[in-house]
């Protein structure tokens, strides 16, 4: 498995009161070491997105939006080290295609499919009501002779992606957005994953480390992800945060609880 990023290095805390010092002080966290999956896990407001913030803006990540921007925030990050195995090539640390994906960044991908269908359903209607009721009410394929009149059509037919649940969307968008040879950040990724989903995730993550060179550092609550053989979680709850395994997370305990109550 591929490791990119070895150590990431916080700065000396003290006693500042502005973000992120405040939040992240008392986890007593000097520094990160990573596996190929490297997992935070918390209860909501324990700091694993803005962990997963700092990491991916001070590693330069592609990301959609750089989140919160608090005006103490970038020297925090300036102040913050990191260590790679080797560097990716002679002009970067890490892969360039590396990237940070939140659960809005999901949503929004779901969203825009959501909404390219709608333009496409509505024009062809209004262009073409044939058309229109061959495809979308007989679900017969895109006719080879709308090419000769009309481009734009054609081409949306073909790119036409048929709407489904959020979490088969969500799930395509990871399969889309994710490469091989990178370093991948997920912030609560099973946010629109229903439980099964969410286990084809683990899945995905699994064999991207294995076969793909990608390496993984992922903020969640989700049981699928934390059940990963072998991912590295860091407790925040705990006080300081910790490496533990994945039976000892308050979570996990209480999903145990629930199914042996209910065991009928």
């Amino acid at each position: 498995m591929k490791l990119y990023l070895k150590k990431f290095m916080l700065p000396e805390m003290g006693n500042k009161p502005s973000y992120p010092y405040d939040l992240l002080a008392s986890k007593q966290i000097k520094e990160l070491v990573f596996d190929a999956i490297t997992i935070l896990y918390g209860s909501n407001g324990s700091g694993k997105s803005t962990l997963l913030n700092i990491i991916a803006r001070k590693l330069n990540v592609c990301m959609n939006d750089k989140g919160n921007d608090a005006e103490s925030l970038q020297p925090f990050i300036d102040s913050c080290k990191y260590e790679v195995t080797a560097p990716f090539n002679e002009h970067c640390d890490i892969p360039e295609e590396s990237r940070f994906i939140r659960s809005e960044d999901v949503m929004h991908g779901i969203v825009k499919v959501r909404q390219h269908n709608e333009r496409v359903k509505e024009h062809i209607q209004n262009a073409n009501p044939e058309l229109y009721h061959r495809f979308f009410n007989n679900r017969e394929g895109t006719p080879g002779y709308v090419w000769s009149y009309d481009r734009w059509i054609y081409n949306a037919l073909e790119k036409y992606k048929e709407v489904r649940s959020n979490g088969e969307l969500a799930f395509g968008y990871f399969q889309s957005n994710i490469t091989e040879d990178t370093l991948v950040i997920l912030d609560e990724p099973e946010n629109s994953l229903s439980p099964k989903f969410q286990k084809e995730l683990a899945k995905m993550i699994v064999d991207y480390a294995r076969f793909f060179n990608c390496q993984f550092i992922i903020a969640t609550h989700s049981p699928f992800l934390l059940a990963i053989t072998d991912a590295l979680i860091y407790d925040l709850d705990k006080i300081p945060s910790k490496v533990s395994a994945w039976d000892e997370l308050e979570n996990i305990k209480l999903y145990a609880e629930l199914f042996q109550k209910n065991n009928r």
